[in-house]
């Protein structure tokens, strides 16, 4: 998340110099970066309780095939 928002800012930095927009490129960008940065945390926290979800069905399932067997 951090990287996303400098790659942002430096971004926005170096446009507004090279535009003289100063500092609309720097809001701008950081904004996207932010964004970014928050939308990599959802994907990796959804994948993670995806991951859970799937362990816990696997160990409901063991528990069940063990429990017929005795």
């Amino acid at each position: 998340m951090v990287a996303s928002c400098l790659i942002g800012l430096a971004m926005g930095y170096y446009l507004d110099k090279w535009l003289g927009t100063s500092p609309w490129m720097i809001l701008i960008f950081l904004g996207f970066g932010i964004a970014s940065g928050f939308r990599n945390v959802y994907i990796l926290t959804e994948r993670e309780l995806r991951r859970q979800q799937r362990e816990e069905q696997d160990d409901e399932q063991g528990e069940d095939q063990n429990s017929s067997r005795g």
